[in-house]
């Protein structure tokens, strides 16, 4: 019939309480309003499911980092203690071998062969140092420290290796001898204030070092 406004349901689907109505026999678009908490979710729905993924996201990157970070803490750790027992190690042995050397330089009567410094010397090539070079920086502030101490034994090492391929091995200069006994009693020098910062993590090691810092200070009148 003409004057008859369409049925709501025929030009609207969604004027049945889903926000468009007619009011005298006009179509209005009413503004969205949620009457129950079922109809908010509904209305939302693809915005909620968003936010959640988002934060299942930031959780899971969070949780990995967290994992990794520990991952690398306990490796640092490993590090700073296997080499804080090789370090140990090498500066009692550069220690003794710094108190032979410097007796056969002195009190020497007859000629040093490049046989003896080796002999008493006995400086093996550090293995844990070499092995994670690439890795020493991670031990922030504590890196350089450790590198000069192994820098001096390494150097010493040098020139002992110098010697024995010296063009006459069976006469050294005792200066020369006294010479890398200087380099290792560096060495051991240095190492005084880097032993307290590279711990081993084991009471018997630790019990050691004011000991063995003691010797050193003997040696060197500090």
């Amino acid at each position: 019939m003409f004057g008859c406004a369409p049925k709501t349901s025929e030009l609207c689907p969604q004027a049945n309480g889903l926000g468009d109505k007619w009011v005298d026999g006009v179509h209005r678009v009413m503004p969205w309003h949620y009457t129950t908490i079922c109809d908010l979710v509904d209305h939302w729905q693809t915005l909620i499911a968003g936010l959640i993924a988002l934060l299942a996201a930031i959780i899971t990157v969070r949780v990995t980092l967290n994992v990794e970070q520990r991952k690398v803490d306990r490796e640092i750790d490993a590090l700073r203690k296997s080499l804080a027992v090789e370090l140990r190690q090498l500066v009692r042995r550069a220690l003794g071998a710094h108190a032979s050397l410097q007796r056969v330089a002195q009190n020497s009567q007859g000629p040093i062969t490049a046989r003896t410094v080796e002999s008493l010397t006995q400086l093996r090539a550090p293995v844990i140092y070499l092995a994670n070079a690439n890795k020493i920086g991670a031990l922030g502030d504590d890196a350089m420290d450790v590198a000069i101490v192994y820098g001096l034994i390494e150097a010493a090492r040098d020139s002992i290796r110098l010697i024995g391929s010296s063009r006459d091995p069976d006469d050294i200069n005792p200066a020369i001898v006294a010479q890398i006994a200087s380099v290792l009693l560096e060495a051991c020098k240095h190492a005084r204030s880097v032993l307290p910062k590279i711990r081993t993590g084991v009471a018997a090691h630790e019990n050691r070092d004011a000991e063995l810092i003691k010797m050193i200070g003997d040696v060197t009148g500090d």
